[in-house]
Parts: C-alpha cells; structure tokens; sequence
C-alpha cells in the first residue's frame, strides 16, 4: 500500500512538472492533528494518543479558457498515532468543472471538494467545532448526520447569488463496508445557505431510497436549520435538525436533534461550548445529551495548541455507556 502511494505522488508530481505553469496549478497540502487524551467509560479510565483528521492532499485547476476551468483532486488520509492509512484510503477523489454556472464535480466527495458537501459544509459554516470533527470530538457524521464523506457522487455548487449559494449532490449507494460497490440504493441531498454581514443562516434536506424499500432502523430522510450571528468577539449559533427512520415497533420514526453553542476568540486565543441533545432512534424514550468545551491558542498561522473537554452520555437509559474525554494536543497545516 505504501509504495501504492510513493508511485501515485511520484507521478502526481512529475504531471505537476510536465504541465504548462500558465496553464495548470497543482497545490500540495495537508494537515496533522494529534492529542493525548484521558478516556473514562462508565468506571474504566484509559490514557492515549489519537489522530484527529490528519490528511494529505493534491487539488489543481487548469485554465480551460472562455471563463472555463478544470479541477480535480485526491486526499488521503491518515492515524499520525500508528501511520495507518483511514479505510478507505482516500478521503476524497474527484474531476470536474468550474464556470459562470458554478461547480460541478465527479467522484468520491466530502466538504474539501470545489462543490462542497450540502449539509456538512453548510453546518460548519454556522456552528462551531470543539475542536475537531474527528477523534473524541467528532459530532458531524456519527452525532449530527451530516452525510459529508460519499462515493459514487455527482455533486454542484452555484455561484453567490446576493449572498445566497445552493448546494446539490446525488449519488449511488452500496453496502456501508464497500464505498466502491453500488445496489440500486440512491441519496440526493440539497443544501440553500445565506450570508450577509454578521448573518449566516442555512436549510437543507436529504433523501435515500432503496429497490423494495428501505431496511428496518435504516435511514430514510433530514431536515436542517442553522442561524448563526457574530458580535464582534463573540458569535452565538443554533443548529437544529430531525432524521426520519424505517423504523420498527421498539425505535423511533423520528429522531429530533438541536445544537446551541457560543464563539469566543480575542487575538490568539478561542473558546467553543457546545451543548446539543439527540434522539437515541433505537430507544422509543431515550435521549443523547453531550457537552462539550475546547481552548485554542494560535502559536503561528499554521500551528494550534489544542485542549478540549466532551461529555456524552451516549444512552440516557444505560448510564454505563456515560463517557468523558479531556485531551490535549497540537495542529499544524501545510
């Protein structure tokens, strides 16, 4: 796997060399984020490091001329705690074009593409992580549902259109374990952001389908809503959301979610409290309620010092599975 990857970037580089600079830009970036963190479920207390989104990427454009351009990229990704690649390996790969329409790209698609994710971008351009969306502070995929990583996708991005910009992405589903494999199933998400001046607020709803009808607890569609308001050193938001289910006589049609949090920053330093609640869909009564508190303070403009608290009780009707994380750790881009 690893000469898999040496190969792929030699030759990236050398079509990088070979391609006109008037013409074709290829940009190397990425970023490592790594923490010490103090685990303790229920009565059991565990100390270790962990990666939280470290990535490792090349995105280019190519003038196509008449206002036409080209883009496509590839993003790996990466545990800096034991050097293993995430499964699957790349995070995102894509082609596509970009013009006065706006941005449309092929491939397997997450927030890093041109194009965006409708619901996850929209998400984070309101509320605020603490710190990461990765590792012990993750909450968009696994707690929000924010249906950003997908393979097999067609995705757009309009152009600003006083300040409003739509977001669409369709694609092809297949068993949860093999992104490459496709079975009839299909997801179509639609985001609709807006910002003017402090204001940033957003809606947006997905959709899945499946030949002879969704599996039982599977997920059927969302709805979203975000408000977000900066005050200068200070910037409220609100988040809230349902997903609707297949669900069985012992779950949830509906489970409800909603986020409050708050943004203080001054100079180098930041603070993130958030504090959110989700529906357990597998429980007819029980609740999610987490908290969460992070600290950052800008050493460079590429390097971040890192502390943060999260609380989730996981199941309010199993308070074994009661979970607190405080980590501490470091970032730097490149």
């Amino acid at each position: 796997m690893h000469r898999f990857y040496l190969s792929a970037l030699g030759t990236l580089a050398l079509a990088a060399g070979m391609a006109p600079a008037q013409a074709q830009s290829v940009q190397v970036y990425g970023r490592v984020i790594s923490s010490v963190n103090s685990v303790r479920t229920g009565d059991v207390r565990q100390t270790h490091l962990e990666d939280n989104g470290s990535k490792l990427g090349f995105r280019g454009v190519e003038d196509l001329g008449g206002g036409l351009a080209a883009q496509f990229g590839v993003e790996m990704g990466f545990d800096t705690s034991s050097g293993v690649n995430t499964k699957p390996p790349l995070r995102n790969s894509y082609v596509g074009l970009k013009g006065g329409f706006g941005a449309l790209a092929l491939g397997r698609l997450d927030s890093g593409t041109p194009v965006g994710s409708p619901i996850f971008s929209q998400a984070l351009s309101i509320i605020n992580l603490a710190p990461n969306d990765a590792g012990a502070t993750q909450i968009g995929p696994n707690y929000l549902n924010l249906r950003n990583r997908t393979s097999n996708g067609i995705g757009y991005v309009s152009p600003h259109m006083a300040g409003f910009v739509l977001r669409g992405r369709f694609y092809f589903r297949g068993p949860p374990d093999d992104v490459g494999a496709e079975n009839g199933a299909k997801s179509l998400d639609l985001g609709l952001s807006y910002a003017n001046g402090p204001w940033r607020t957003g809606i947006s709803y997905g959709r899945d389908s499946r030949p002879g009808g969704l599996l039982p607890n599977e997920f059927s569609r969302k709805w979203q809503a975000g408000l977000r308001y900066d005050i200068g050193w200070v910037a409220p938001y609100v988040l809230l959301g349902r997903d609707s289910y297949a669900n069985t006589a012992t779950s949830r049609r509906n489970a409800d979610y909603w986020l409050l949090g708050v943004k203080f920053a001054h100079q180098a330093h930041a603070v993130v409290l958030n504090v959110m609640q989700r529906d357990v869909q597998t429980s007819r009564t029980a609740k999610r309620p987490r908290q969460q508190l992070a600290y950052t303070y800008a050493l460079s403009k590429r390097t971040e010092f890192q502390a943060f608290y999260d609380h989730d009780k996981v199941d309010s009707s199993k308070p074994q599975l009661d979970k607190r994380v405080f980590g501490v750790g470091l970032r730097h881009d490149f």
